[in-house]
């Protein structure tokens, strides 16, 4: 499962930017909707589960989505909610998966964001709630509210939300995950934020 569920996210997002004319529809779906089961997310369920292996589809009579749904769908809703109204593509792998490339982690990004010392008071606040919280719910709250920041202070600065919904995914599977995703997310979080980070700062 180590990177499968990155690669997946990255082909649906891939295809929902679709080499620049982006699937406004699903988008705006995806950002309306705050869960996989809503109603509103109707719409990119034909996209997302036909990326997906059959075993991380949900088999459950009731319907309840595995912890893979959750995962990916969480980081394709961040994606939509940054994505919106920009013109190029947001997400790119990041430095440790693709040397060549200019993405960074989600916690990464928001490094860059507390050298401001408008945000960084705000963000830190946020940031403790997420990191002390072991609830999933809770913390898909916490990230989508953080995602909304990130594209107020840095909206075209490019975020691997593949690697989100890899990090989620093992959020989910136990309470032992759980505690070193949170500490992975403060290391990357609280250490010195790197120079393409603040320099990539939007200043519109």
């Amino acid at each position: 499962m180590e990177n499968e569920i990155a690669a997946t996210t990255a082909r649906i997002i891939n295809k929902l930017y679709g080499n620049g004319e982006p699937d406004k529809a699903v988008l705006a779906s995806l950002r309306a909707a705050d869960t996989i089961d809503s109603k509103r997310a109707q719409a990119v369920w034909p996209v997302m589960f036909s990326e997906m292996s059959e075993e991380d589809i949900s088999n459950d009579p009731t319907g309840r989505p595995t912890y893979v749904e959750t995962a990916i769908y969480t980081a394709l809703r961040c994606y939509a909610i940054h994505q919106q109204a920009v013109e190029e593509s947001v997400y790119a792998p990041s430095a440790s998966k693709d040397k060549n490339s200019e993405g960074v982690t989600f916690f990464n990004a928001l490094a860059g964001l507390r050298t401001n010392g408008d945000t960084k008071a705000a963000l830190d606040r946020r940031m403790q709630a997420l990191l002390a919280s072991r609830n999933l719910a809770n913390t898909v709250k916490s990230i989508t509210q953080l995602t909304r920041i990130l594209k107020a202070n840095n909206r075209t600065l490019k975020v691997d939300y593949a690697q989100l919904a890899q990090d989620l995914f093992f959020f989910e599977t136990s309470f032992k995950m759980a505690n070193r995703i949170c500490l992975k997310w403060g290391q990357q979080y609280y250490r010195q934020p790197s120079k393409e980070v603040n320099n990539n700062e939007d200043k519109d």
